[in-house]
Formats: structure tokens, C-alpha cells, sequence
């Protein structure tokens, strides 16, 4: 990957955060309810790539759909977070650490699968991604946004993925995991930050914990955000903007749940808010 490392006091020139941390510009306070959620993804985000879909022509892709999603150059640089250092390099090479974590990570336990589920998947890019690796695998997602499910459809012409209306605090919507082909990998990439507390999806999921392998979570961890001072600003970062911070301790907390391996703060296209990787499975004793 091409790189260019810069120190902690560089960071206020690629983000404005900095200074909305520190009061010394405008912010709001967010609190992520499913009104917040809906608004900032179903009816912004979502919408408007369902619009760029519905509008292009057939062969539109994913990556195209991601790519306007994005709108910036791929050649862009932004500032990015590898562990607890920071630097700056091309969008498009971002992203393609991003992706290939996710890749790496899930490999193993994608070839001992049959069903692969991401909860929160947005329109279905890493499943997606993940599908031209496992063709033979089957992989649905479950998303919050009807625009999402609506321009998934529409990708998905030839049923290479599916992608069905799914809500994180509602226990009814984890059913459809019954009709699935175990065992079944399960994976989450920055959705479980969307909810305030982890304790319901935890709790229903948990439900199907004998047709489940694994479960793999690609979030923000409060918990795994130290007392440096970047460690400080990502802890405030997450408390400002209503992010997830008991998705650790709650695993914690549950005999029933078996913690495989934790990978703190790995890369983060935001740094202060980066991606740690979970992966954990239910005691089957």
C-alpha cells in the first residue's frame, strides 16, 4: 500500500473532528435511534443510490454502486489508521485493506460453511465480495433500510445474493435464519456501532446458536480504545456521535459465549472510529 505516515498533530488537517471534539466547532449530538438511523441511511444514503441505480444503465455493478456511494476519487488521499499509527494514502488503497481484512479474516470458516449472513449489510457489498471468492456458498443479508433491500434486488437479477428487511432490535427478524443451511458464519462490518447497546441483538441471536459456526464482528470496540491520547479522542469520538460501547463487555459477560480472537483497532479509514475484529462462537457444552 502505498503510504505516507504523518504524526498525531497532523490529523486536524485531514479532519475537522479534531476540532469538534475540542468544542472549538459547530457539532451536533446525534442520538442513534432507529428515526436517526432511518434518516441518515434509508432515506439519504440508500435513496439516493437507488435513484443512481434505477438511472444508469443495466450492466451498473457493485463496485459502481460503491463507488458513487463514496464520491470521491479512488486517488484521493485521506488520512487512515493502521493499529494506532496514522497515515495518509489513496482512497482506493483504503479500501482495499479494508476489504481484504475482511477477506482474510473470514476464509477460514467460509470454507467450513454452507450459509454465510451479514446483519446490517447495507446493499450486500461485502457479501458481494465475498461471494467471487466462495461461489458455491450460499450468502444473505439482512438489512434495515427498504432502499438497501430495493437496490440489492436490483443488483442481484441472477439471485447471486439475497438481502432481506432486518431489524437489529426486533427478535422476529433473526426467524429467517431457521430456514438457513447450517452451519452458518455470521458477520457484522460497522452496523453493531449503529446500536447504542448490543444486549438484544446478543440476546436473539443467541436463539440460534446450534445451526451457528462462528461469529465474526468488524466494529469499532469502545473497550478496545486506550488512554493515549488518540485512544481518548476515538473514546470521545464514539460518545459524541452515540456509537456502540458494550459490545465487548457484554460478550464478556455471557458463559455461554466463547471469545476466539480479538485484533484491536486494526485500520480505521476513519481513524477515530476504526475497525477491530471480534471473532467468537457459542459453548456447545
Amino acid at each position: 500500500m502505498n503510504k505516507h505516515k504523518i504524526s498525531l498533530n497532523d490529523i486536524s488537517k485531514w479532519s475537522d473532528w479534531p476540532a469538534r471534539l475540542l468544542e472549538l466547532a459547530p457539532r451536533t449530538i446525534p442520538h442513534r435511534t432507529i428515526e436517526k438511523i432511518d434518516q441518515e441511511y434509508d432515506k439519504d444514503k440508500y435513496a439516493r443510490c437507488l435513484d443512481y441505480c434505477i438511472h444508469a444503465e443495466d450492466k451498473i455493478t457493485y463496485d459502481d454502486i460503491k463507488q458513487f456511494e463514496l464520491g470521491i476519487d479512488p486517488a484521493s488521499k485521506l488520512c487512515i489508521s493502521c493499529d494506532d499509527e496514522l497515515y495518509i494514502v489513496p482512497l482506493g488503497d483504503a479500501n482495499t485493506r479494508y476489504y481484504q481484512l475482511i477477506l482474510d479474516t473470514v476464509s477460514a470458516e467460509v470454507n467450513k460453511c454452507k450459509t454465510v449472513v451479514e446483519l446490517g449489510c447495507g446493499y450486500g457489498y461485502n457479501l458481494w465480495m465475498l461471494k467471487q471468492h466462495f461461489p458455491i456458498k450460499t450468502f444473505i443479508g439482512g438489512e434495515y433500510s427498504n432502499n438497501a433491500v430495493q437496490l440489492a434486488s436490483r443488483l442481484n437479477k441472477y439471485d447471486t445474493i439475497s438481502v432481506l428487511h432486518f431489524n437489529f432490535y426486533d427478535e422476529n427478524s433473526y426467524t429467517f435464519l431457521e430456514k438457513l443451511a447450517p452451519p452458518i458464519v455470521v458477520l457484522t462490518a460497522h452496523a453493531i456501532e449503529q446500536l447504542p447497546s448490543s444486549v438484544s441483538m446478543l440476546d436473539a441471536i443467541s436463539r440460534y446458536r446450534e445451526i451457528i459456526q462462528t461469529v465474526f464482528h468488524f466494529e469499532p470496540v469502545f473497550q478496545l480504545h486506550d488512554q493515549t491520547l488518540l485512544g481518548l479522542m476515538r473514546q470521545r469520538y464514539a460518545r459524541i456521535n452515540d456509537y456502540n460501547g458494550d459490545l465487548l463487555f457484554e460478550l464478556k459477560k455471557r458463559s455461554y459465549i466463547r471469545i476466539l480472537n480479538i485484533q484491536a483497532n486494526v485500520v480505521g479509514l476513519n481513524p477515530l472510529n476504526p475497525t477491530s475484529v471480534i471473532q467468537w462462537e457459542f459453548n456447545r457444552t
